[in-house]
């Protein structure tokens, strides 16, 4: 089944640099600031969260793989960070600027 994760994260005494980098790996993990909507356009995430599709057995199991998956790239860059991921099955989302 697959599971829409969501990640809003916020690093400590991090620089612009850090965020980049971080940014860059969570892309790499399937973890994205924009996402393509169902009418195809592209919706640009709020800042420090990402989001991003994942195959898994249940909800509660993605949302550990997906937790896990950015702890050890932050820890990998020696980032302090606060991590907050929700993972849903049955989902639906939307964005809109004001």
């Amino acid at each position: 089944m697959t599971f829409l994760a969501f990640c809003t994260f916020d690093l400590k005494n991090a620089s612009r640099q850090d965020y980049a980098d971080a940014y860059s790996d969570l892309k790499q993990l399937g973890l994205a600031r924009v996402r393509k909507s169902s009418t195809g356009s592209e919706v640009v995430i709020p800042t420090t969260s990402v989001i991003g599709e994942f195959t898994g057995k249940d909800a509660p199991s993605v949302r550990d793989y997906v937790r896990k998956l950015v702890k050890d790239a932050f820890a990998a860059r020696g980032f302090t960070s606060e991590i907050f991921v929700i993972v849903g099955g049955n989902w639906a989302w939307g964005a809109t600027t004001t």
